[in-house]
Parts: structure tokens; C-alpha cells; sequence
């Protein structure tokens, strides 16, 4: 069996048949240098997103055929991260002997278990404030069916495969990138609040297109929209980051992130209909913020109160 750190050096002996001068220790780079990778980052992350992001979602995304340019279109954008991450390190010559970027088992089963426990604590406290904020129930009692409910969780649960895939693209251009660097220019609580507010804004194409969590006929649209993304991408942020650093490696972000981007929603098929999601989307992406704060927060705090060790 090969363990976490021969899988590492496997990787760092196979690095473009690039010699050990041309990298660079990413831990010797004056703050400028720093900005200046980070600008390259969001240079080319926010120029794909902003470029493919329009056209990868259809304007009625439940009657319109998604066509294969579509779905070009929409890896392009979801990669975009990592495509600026990839970039950015390559200008600079960071390369990737970063080990956060490989996974790392063993040793951090607390962590792992977390990446799971997290987003399920973050999708049933997003079910109850909907249950109280809408008034409402149980599905399978409004007709339904429970067998209609348990098919949803199945397929969502099976999504999550591909959420997994598509997520990888986010996750190594945030938390395996930009929050690392932010962190060093300007301390833990500016790359939670900075990281979440630059990764709320790379949401506008699908925001404005789709009315992505919040909906078309939220007030103020498509402001509104963009600043609870915002705060919602903080909390969330802090979430993420957190995994990171309990296991310092992308792998559990990256779970936590599939999980909630999928078996969350069929969480909340059991306290909604389809009919009054669709008329409350804008209350429902409101619950989602205040869930991601609620989450957030006290995972914010933690790494604040043990910064030394995680």
C-alpha cells in the first residue's frame, strides 16, 4: 500500500522534467511578489468565468435544451479556478510541490469526518429555518409521495459524484490557492471576508442568467443578488477553509463542497414542494445565507482561537 507521503514524492519526481532551479519556495516571496500572483490569479480566473460563464447557462435552464457548446461553456467557467491557479503558479514558479494539493488520509480522520458532518449539520439547520420561514412541510404529507422524496435523495446523493469532478475546478483555485495567499497579506479574518466577497462576485454570470440560489424576482435584482452571495460565500468560505486546514489538503473542501451542493438540496426536497420553491426562491436563498453564517461562524472562530495548530 502505498502511503500518503511515497504518493507525494511520486508526484514531486514527476514535475514537467523541470529542474529544481526553476522552482521557486513560494515561502521566501516578498508580499509583492504575493499580490502580484494573486492578480494573475484573478486575471485569468475572472476572464474565463467572465467570458464562457454567460453562455453556459440557458435563461430558463427547465425547458431549454442545454446544448454541447453549453457544456463546454460551463467546465470552462467551473474550471476557471484552477485554470488561474495553474497559471499563476506556473508564471511564478511555484509549481506544485504544495502538498495540500494531493490527499491526505491518514492521520486526519477528524477532519474527513467532518467534511461529511458539516454540510449535513449545514443542510438540516437550512431545512428547519425553511420550515418556520415558509411555513412549510413535510412533502410526502402534501401529496408527493415518500417514494418520490427517497428517489430525489438517491439521484442528488448519486450527483454528488459529479459535483465532486466539477468542484475539484473551485477548489484548487480557492482554498488551494487564493485563501492561502490572501492569509498571508492579510491575516486570517481578511482572507475569510476578502476570499468569500472575490468568490461571491465570480458567481454574477450564473447570478444574473439563472437568478442562481436567489432568483430573478428578488428585490433589487441583480444587486441584491450579487451581495448575498457574497456573504453567503463568506460563511461558506470559512467552512471550507476550515477543512482545509484540519487536514491540510483540498480533498475535504472538496467534499464538504459536493455535499453540499447536492445532497443539501434533497434535504430540503423533505420541507418543500416544487411549486413553493418556485415561488419563494429569493426566502429560500435567504435561509441559505443565514444557514452558510450560522455554519460559518463558528468555524471561523475556531481557527481564530487555534490558529497555531490548524
Amino acid at each position: 500500500m502505498i502511503s500518503d507521503n511515497e504518493e507525494y514524492s511520486s508526484c514531486k519526481a514527476i514535475e514537467l522534467g523541470l529542474g529544481d532551479q526553476w522552482y521557486q519556495d513560494p515561502k521566501t516571496f516578498s508580499k509583492k511578489k504575493v499580490i502580484a500572483e494573486v492578480a494573475v490569479f484573478l486575471a485569468v480566473t475572472f476572464g474565463v468565468m467572465m467570458t464562457f460563464g454567460w453562455k453556459a447557462y440557458p435563461e430558463n435552464i427547465t425547458e431549454t435544451k442545454i446544448s454541447g457548446w453549453q457544456n463546454l461553456y460551463y467546465y470552462l467557467s467551473a474550471f476557471s479556478p484552477a485554470i488561474g491557479c495553474i497559471v499563476a503558479r506556473c508564471a511564478f514558479r511555484e509549481g506544485f510541490r504544495d502538498d495540500s494539493l494531493f490527499p491526505k488520509f491518514i492521520g486526519n480522520f477528524k477532519g474527513y469526518f467532518m467534511a461529511f458532518l458539516l454540510p449535513i449539520v449545514f443542510g438540516i439547520i437550512n431545512c428547519v429555518l425553511i420550515t418556520f420561514s415558509l411555513k412549510a412541510g413535510f412533502t410526502f404529507k402534501d401529496g408527493n409521495g415518500i417514494l418520490d422524496v427517497i428517489a430525489a435523495v438517491s439521484l442528488y446523493s448519486s450527483n454528488a459524484y459529479i459535483a465532486f469532478f466539477i468542484l475539484i475546478g473551485e477548489e484548487l483555485g480557492w482554498r488551494g490557492f487564493l485563501y492561502d495567499k490572501l492569509e498571508v497579506l492579510f491575516g486570517l479574518t481578511g482572507s475569510i471576508v476578502i476570499g468569500g466577497v472575490i468568490w461571491g462576485v465570480w458567481h454574477i454570470p450564473p447570478l444574473i442568467t439563472i437568478g442562481l440560489d436567489f432568483g430573478k424576482d428578488a428585490p433589487g435584482f441583480p444587486v441584491t443578488n450579487i451581495i448575498l452571495m457574497c456573504v453567503f460565500c463568506v460563511g461558506g468560505g470559512a467552512l471550507l477553509q476550515l477543512l482545509k486546514k484540519l487536514t491540510d489538503s483540498v480533498v475535504a473542501p472538496i467534499i464538504a463542497h459536493a455535499i453540499i451542493d447536492t445532497v443539501c438540496n434533497a434535504l430540503a426536497l423533505l420541507f418543500i414542494s416544487g411549486e413553493m420553491a418556485k415561488d419563494n426562491q429569493f426566502a429560500m436563498g435567504c435561509c441559505l445565507l443565514v444557514s452558510s453564517m450560522i455554519v460559518g461562524i463558528p468555524c471561523y472562530l475556531y481557527m481564530l482561537r487555534n490558529r497555531k495548530t490548524v
